[in-house]
């Protein structure tokens, strides 16, 4: 719409116009007199950005607008920074959590996580997101049997301060389902500006210091390095792609390890299942699927990879022992 109505002037009257009426709001009563057509401040400011600014490019005018932009907040979580590891030291031992979906979480995730933390004694944690699930903003039907917006993301957040004591220091992948408040806002035309930080949103009272988000993140290891973020279509692809080994959360149903090799070099890419509750209303959508959720998560020693899964009994209880 702003090239077609654009054109409606030539380039000589946007000129005149704009020189003539230097206030925005005055050119756009000008512009709309002119052409008939409702113009608004929005357009006078593109388009003086055009023709006087850039001297009638809108290459560069949009190039431009393209860099005042950069510093601006997105909706992404690369301000919500924490206290951060050394990310340039190796590490011997990494703890990755996958998909937890709070509230929506396995009862036992959390006494199962502290199993698996007091094992492997891991030197730093990194959670691949979808930390939270927020059912009832999502794009899909939300189910009327669950919980409110407000009361799912109270019991969310009590989820996560209790995994936030056992591991105070974590870091976590941008995901889908994590992210759904950015989302949603962008869907409605709400400035991320307007909206809290990840930190803020999960931990209203304070604390999360320690937590930190990005869309990914690259750890060292013995035997080189190691990148995690929440999905890939194609993780061995990617793993191939970004020249270094993958692990990705994602796709609850998938618990494995890939390796491919090339002439110089072995890589491999790792999907590290779940902790979801399978019984929860808010993953009713899967019964139609046949490969089910599987539970567990993974610990990387000293650059190998290995899946610790959460065996369950026959009422889908954790047994307690790994």
């Amino acid at each position: 719409m702003r090239g077609s109505l654009m054109k409606l002037a030539t380039t000589a009257q946007h000129i005149a116009l704009l020189l003539e009426h230097t206030d925005n709001v005055a050119a756009a009563t000008a512009y709309t007199e002119l052409m008939h057509k409702p113009v608004t401040y929005q357009n006078v400011v593109y388009w003086r950005s055009i023709f006087i600014d850039h001297q009638g490019s809108q290459a560069k005018a949009d190039a431009g607008i393209i860099a005042e932009a950069k510093p601006i907040r997105k909706a992404l979580p690369g301000d919500d920074l924490g206290a951060l590891p050394d990310l340039a030291r190796e590490y011997s031992s990494i703890l990755v959590i996958p998909d937890q979906h709070a509230p929506y979480g396995h009862p036992d995730t959390n006494n199962f996580l502290r199993a698996v933390g007091l094992k492997y004694l891991p030197e730093v944690v990194v959670n691949l997101g979808d930390e939270t699930d927020f059912h009832a903003l999502s794009f899909h039907d939300a189910d009327p049997n669950l919980d409110s917006a407000g009361v799912e993301l109270h019991k969310a957040q009590v989820a996560v301060r209790e995994l936030a004591k056992l591991f105070p220091k974590q870091l976590i992948c941008d995901s889908n389902h994590g992210s759904m408040v950015f989302r949603k806002a962008k869907h409605h035309g709400i400035p991320v500006q307007a909206i809290k930080s990840y930190r803020d949103i999960l931990f209203p009272h304070g604390g999360g210091n320690g937590w930190s988000w990005a869309d990914h993140w690259v750890l060292q290891t013995a035997l080189g390095p190691i990148r995690f973020q929440h999905q890939a279509g194609n993780p061995l692809g990617e793993a191939a792609h970004v020249g270094c080994n993958l692990v990705v959360g994602h796709n609850h149903s998938l618990f494995e390890i890939s390796y491919a090799a090339s002439t110089g070099k072995l890589y491999w890419a790792a999907t590290a299942g779940c902790l979801v509750d399978n019984t929860s209303l808010a993953f009713s959508y899967g019964k139609v699927f046949p490969k089910k959720p599987i539970i567990g998560c993974m610990v990387i020693l000293n650059g190998r990879p290995q899946l610790v899964p959460m065996v369950l009994d026959s009422k889908g209880h954790w047994i307690g022992a790994l």
